[in-house]
């Protein structure tokens, strides 16, 4: 979901330099990981998957908690009540969400006639919004399917 415009790297470490933060190997592997997930993620997802890099989990977490301050991720809770992670533009393309009460998956949508809703709502905010989140719920069609077939009435019985 990436967008090409720019080298998201080199989007990030701009970011990190204009944030007045170093640039280490930690944060950049961090940020490969959420490229390439391409998905909402776990703080535990994460740190496991750079454990096999040799960087640890207080590591993983502080990265995580700066890039949410710096507007590179946004985190989202998931069905299951755990908080996911995913990359915000302009590092990923802005999309929306569907959630499966039944199986927890969360699917990218697209929204576009809501984006035109959300925005002029921003005009009457308070404040400068950095982001924002919409999720609609409900059951995905591979759950769907498996609800039918346990409700159909066997034949022959």
């Amino acid at each position: 979901m990436t967008q090409n415009l720019e080298d998201p790297v080199e989007l990030l470490l701009e970011v990190l330099r204009k944030g007045g933060h170093r640039v280490t190997s930690e944060r950049v592997e961090v940020f490969g990981h959420l490229l390439g997930v391409q998905r909402p993620t776990t703080r535990s997802e994460i740190a496991t998957e750079m454990r096999g890099k040799g960087i640890h989990a207080p590591t993983v977490y502080r990265t995580i908690d700066l890039f949410v301050a710096l507007g590179v991720i946004q985190p989202m809770s998931s069905v299951s009540g755990d908080t996911t992670y995913e990359l915000l533009p302009p590092f990923a393309s802005h999309h929306h969400h569907f959630r499966c009460l039944r199986c927890g998956v969360t699917l990218a949508i697209d929204a576009k006639a809501e984006e035109k809703v959300l925005r002029d709502m921003e005009d009457g905010l308070p404040g400068v919004p950095l982001y924002h989140q919409m999720d609609i719920f409900g059951n995905c069609f591979k759950c769907l399917e498996s609800l039918a077939a346990t409700a159909a009435p066997s034949i022959g019985r």
